[in-house]
């Protein structure tokens, strides 16, 4: 009984010290209650037992709080180091102190019997009891975890410290806190150097991300994306965000030259979680829940502010008409007849709140030899504009075993399927003609009702010459079916010889196969009996096959104990299969869904069919060697064969050097300030390949007619012609960095600066009309720089177990320009043959080159003593700065006014935590870039009765003085005051707060007996608001359907791009 009763006192006198945590929670009795049912479990049931334990109690709490001491000591680290700002508490109390620059502290009144415990960023942390003692000195030793942290850098790992290359990597706690379920987009604002814009705010869509700026003008910029070592062509969106172990972003040369032809845009390595051996089963769950609305939507004028325009632009056209011209003019809205109509806001009508949900399981476990990994994840989203939707369901599987001691055999396997109801995007033939709801909404005249008094779409208005006659829509919407699916599949099976210590063997085979089938049908609905436009079926369908093959030798191995060696060479073989499928039919009788199918239509046409195949082989090598990790050299050379380029001009030859020093093992040994210091710089050239396969060969096409003896004969053409001398792009980095690590990791802070050139692009050259059908050739023809410098800088600050806080910020500066180029590139088409960008030598690519708005004329005077503009002006039009001085405003005035890259970007990270609450906010923005409101030219510019802004309504000139920045209203003057000018060219820079995420991690000690490991809930909003002068739906857009196929080209125009959301959402995560 008596060891009994010893033994449970050893275990009561454990729980006091625990309970002593909860002291001022209220919560010691409930532990005391626990505690006495412990003991009872050990049989002591004896009333004199009991007594005795409540004694002991009693007891030994007055001795805690009676015996008070006063305790100091030194901090050092295992070199006698002092350590500054060492977290030091007493376990139990809200209690602590740091650490003084000497590594000194002192504890006033502390328990003699306490436990101090001992905590610093980048140490193994320590629990010491004091046992009465006054004079505590304590040595931390380096954390090896945060000793030997590795990046993967690309066929291999390597040390994060031994980094030579500017390669970032993303933490992934910071990723799983995005609202998004696509990787890309929770890429923004996270990493220095890198550019991450939403394409649209659509369901379903990623987004485009952008390393260290544009370098091509006709091809992909996009990074190469690498997956569990094998090259996707489908970006990272297809990877569950909760499946990614980690991220590296590689930025220069010196980090991306190992992969060649390919890395020209940067290289992003993804890998995804694994299994680890002798790990029991775990299972985590996590689940959220969300509701969508749209942001700030543009103000538009109302019924009677649109009746007022409406009969102000009549008085300004019908002035200026001789009598010969009565025929022309304009009758005005009666005030009886304006009375009688609605006042819609066919804006706001297309949007809804809109749910979003998604879920994701993944279980994990491992045995002494093996290690196995399973998740599958759903998501959905139903989009804010009506009618669009996404939902995607993906499942993951990984799994490694030792076959034996010389050979480890390991699978990754990832499937996805997804289904995307596509509406409302510009371009996508909604209405049949091209246009984008959107835009639709914009137009449409608040006196235009939605539905008729029978509940039918009304299309056109009884008077199309008071209010216009642009589609509905909500009919629009409502009335087109645009589905896509897409099916995918991904992975490899590697295989690794172990063939020494210092020699093994990795051999991986991989496939990335997707497909994908769209289907487009635009109804014939309401009264739209519009000749020109009957309804149309179109079925698209596409399957793109990769497989890889790769073989690499890895060799590592030290030289008494500082001469440091890793060497790795190997051969890679990618084979890319595409087919492709389009046919079109139209006038269907009948449009019951089961009866929409190819060939039952009156107009089966335009159907286009093809197969490519490409293959790219390669061999590379790499070598390391540090000096007593002091002195760091680094090589990489790779050679890549294309079939994409004729024989004689398939092999290109890619290559990077870097040097690092670590300045802080040679002069500062004993600083109490810095412990690290890496000076890094490094130089080298990677390629680009992206032009169509046979590029270099002339093509035929058939069909086409020749006139011959009076009748047309049937024949062939050269649809395009091909260059035999092309050969690869070029692109030549130089990168010089350094990363510093003060206070022993509390503060990190990282800088490089970078100089990318980019020669010898692939371009196409514009050939003379008397070529016929041909599309023009490429070229190798053109150089652009991008040069610039990019920081990042981390505090971490931990005051005690309860309150810690951490601050990451990132920015990057960057200049674009064209330093080389045959003939200026016009993009960006806006119009028919009328562009908003112009690329040339000394601007930016895709820079807008348009007229410059000087203000408005005021009056006949200011008319005729300005430089000529047209016959038709009048005061109140839109007035243009004559720039090269010759008194005509014609084509010779456009200029270069700025460019949609931004000069800088930036991301803002803060995080908070109290006791089991942690707050996390996040801000990302741009700065310098330009945005040209198209819609606005569209609807300010009076092409016809069209709807127009609040602001216009509220700025417009309406005689002599009262505006200087927004013309009258006049249909007669839309040629001259829609000119392509910086009348509609806007600010894009932007700051907006991308996420708030409140949270709250349940005490192990409540859902421990229930054997859950972690329990975490949440409530997260993201674009909960934007600080941007744009006063179009968001400035955060890539570029739109209208314009893709012109890529960077026509970046920066905004046709009405579907908005980003606001997404308030609360979660659940779960691990077991």
């Amino acid at each position: 009984m008596n060891m009994d009763i010893k033994n449970n006192q050893k275990k009561l006198s454990k729980m006091i010290e625990f309970s002593s945590k909860f002291w001022n929670y209220g919560k010691l009795f409930s532990y005391f209650l626990f505690t006495f049912q412990h003991c009872l479990s050990a049989n002591v049931y004896e009333k004199t037992t009991t007594l005795n334990l409540i004694n002991d109690i009693e007891l030994s709490l007055s001795e805690r709080i009676s015996q008070q001491v006063n305790v100091k000591g030194n901090i050092t680290d295992e070199s006698g180091l002092p350590l500054i700002g060492v977290n030091i508490h007493v376990l139990g109390t809200n209690k602590g102190i740091q650490s003084d620059l000497d590594g000194n502290y002192e504890f006033v009144n502390v328990d003699s019997n306490a436990i101090l415990e001992f905590s610093y960023s980048g140490y193994l942390s320590q629990k010491i009891a004091l046992d009465g003692k006054t004079n505590l000195n304590v040595v931390l030793k380096i954390s090896q975890t945060k000793l030997d942290e590795v990046v993967i850098v690309g066929y291999s790992t390597q040390k994060k410290k031994d980094l030579t290359g500017a390669i970032s990597t993303v933490n992934i706690d910071d990723l799983s806190k995005s609202v998004s379920p696509f990787a890309s987009q929770s890429l923004q604002g996270l990493v220095s150097g890198v550019r991450v814009t939403s394409n649209t705010g659509a369901p379903g869509e990623g987004a485009q991300i952008r390393i260290r700026g544009v370098g091509s003008l006709s091809g992909n910029n996009a990074p190469l994306y690498i997956v569990d070592g094998i090259p996707t062509n489908n970006g990272m969106d297809n990877i569950s965000s909760s499946d990614i172990e980690s991220i590296s972003v590689l930025k220069d040369a010196a980090s991306t030259a190992i992969y060649g032809s390919r890395a020209g845009n940067g290289v992003v390595l993804i890998t995804t979680k694994k299994g680890t051996k002798g790990q029991d089963v775990k299972i985590t769950f996590n689940s959220s829940l969300g509701v969508q609305s749209q942001g700030k939507l543009t103000e538009m004028t109302n019924k009677d502010q649109y009746v007022t325009i409406y009969n102000e632009a009549a008085d300004n056209d019908n002035a200026f008409l001789s009598p010969d011209q009565s025929f022309l003019i304009r009758k005005k809205i009666t005030p009886e007849y304006a009375t009688s109509l609605p006042n819609i806001n066919h804006l706001e009508s297309i949007f809804r709140q809109a749910l979003l949900q998604q879920y994701h399981l993944g279980i994990s476990w491992g045995t002494e030899k093996t290690t196995y990994n399973f998740s599958g994840g759903y998501f959905d989203q139903e989009g804010i504009l009506l009618g669009s939707s996404y939902n995607k369901a993906n499942a993951k599987m990984s799994m490694n075993t030792e076959v034996k001691s010389w050979l480890n055999v390991g699978l990754n396997l990832n499937v996805y399927s997804d289904e995307n109801n596509i509406v409302g995007s510009s371009g996508d033939g909604l209405g049949g003609n091209g246009g984008s709801a959107i835009r639709y909404a914009f137009f449409r005249t608040p006196a235009i009702p939605i539905y008729d008094s029978e509940g039918n779409f009304v299309d056109k208005p009884e008077r199309p010459d008071f209010f216009g006659d642009g589609y509905n829509p909500v009919g629009v919407l409502k009335n087109t079916d645009n589905v896509r699916r897409n099916n995918g599949l991904f992975g490899d099976v590697n295989f690794k010889f172990n063939l020494s210590d210092d020699f093994f063997v990795v051999s991986t085979l991989g496939l990335d196969k997707s497909s994908f089938k769209q289907r487009r049908f635009n109804k014939n609905w309401g009264d739209q009996n519009r000749i020109n436009n009957p309804n149309s079926l179109t079925i698209s369908s596409n399957l793109v096959s990769n497989y890889t093959v790769s073989n690499v030798l890895n060799y590592k191995h030290t030289f008494n104990d500082i001469h440091n060696f890793t060497v790795l060479i190997g051969n890679e073989n990618i084979v890319n299969n595409e087919e492709y499928f389009e046919a079109s039919d139209r006038d269907f009788v009948d449009q019951n869904p089961l009866l929409l199918t190819l060939g039952n239509g009156k107009g089966l046409d335009n159907s286009n069919e093809s197969s490519s195949k490409s293959v790219l082989k390669s061999y590379f090598g790499k070598a390391n060697y540090n000096y007593d990790s002091r002195y760091f050299v680094s090589g990489v050379l790779r050679r890549d064969g294309s079939s994409r380029f004729s024989e004689g001009h398939q092999w290109g030859n890619f290559y990077s050097a870097s040097l690092g020093w670590r300045i802080d093992k040679d002069f500062l040994k004993d600083n109490t300030l810095i412990q690290k210091w890496m000076l890094r710089a490094g130089f080298g050239a990677v390629g680009d390949q992206q032009i169509p396969n046979f590029a270099y060969s002339s093509l035929v096409g058939r069909n086409y007619n020749y006139p011959f003896g009076g009748i047309s004969q049937p024949g062939n053409a050269v649809v395009s012609l091909g260059n035999e001398s092309l050969t690869w792009a070029t692109s030549k980095q130089a990168d010089i960095g350094t990363d510093i690590s003060f206070f022993n990791g509390q503060l990190e802070f990282s800088f490089d600066y970078f100089h990318k050139s980019t020669e010898d692009m692939l371009l196409r050259i514009s050939m003379p009309s008397s070529n016929g059908y041909a599309s023009a050739p490429f070229f190798n023809t053109g150089n652009v720089l991008n040069s610039g410098y990019e920081f990042d800088v981390t505090y971490r600050k931990y005051i005690n177990d309860d309150i810690s806080f951490s601050i990451k910020a990132n920015a990057s500066f960057l200049n674009n320009e064209v330093t080389q180029l045959e003939a200026p590139i016009l993009g960006g088409r806006i119009d028919n043959n009328v562009y908003a960008t112009k690329t040339e030598v000394g601007y930016p690519i895709g820079s807008f080159y348009l007229y410059t708005q000087e203000g408005i004329f005021q009056n006949t005077t200011d008319i005729l003593t300005s430089a000529f503009q047209g016959n038709n002006i009048h005061p109140g039009d839109v007035k243009y700065k004559d720039i090269n001085r010759d008194g005509i405003i014609n084509e010779l005035d456009r200029s270069h006014v700025g460019s949609s890259i931004p000069d800088a970007t930036f991301g803002l990270n803060t995080e908070f935590k109290y006791k089991n609450v942690s707050l996390e906010i996040f801000f990302a923005g741009a700065y310098g870039n330009k945005i040209y409101n198209q819609i606005n030219t569209d609807i300010e510019g009076f092409y016809r009765p069209f709807n127009v802004t609040q602001r216009y309504y509220d700025e417009r000139w309406t005689g002599e003085g009262t505006s200087n920045t927004q013309p009258r209203a006049s249909w007669s003057a839309k040629s001259n005051n829609t000119k392509p000018s910086t009348r509609f060219l806007e600010n894009g820079s932007y700051v907006r707060l991308k996420n708030v995420q409140l949270g709250y991690d349940f005490n192990k000690a409540i859902i421990q007996p229930l054997n859950i490991n972690k329990l975490r809930i949440y409530i997260s909003a993201s674009n909960l608001f934007t600080l941007t002068k744009y006063s179009g739906l968001d400035p955060e857009f890539s570029t739109n359907d209208n314009s893709k196929s012109e890529g960077d080209l026509a970046a920066g125009i905004d046709f009405g791009t579907y908005p980003n959301s606001t997404v308030i959402l609360c979660g659940l995560q779960l691990t077991f």
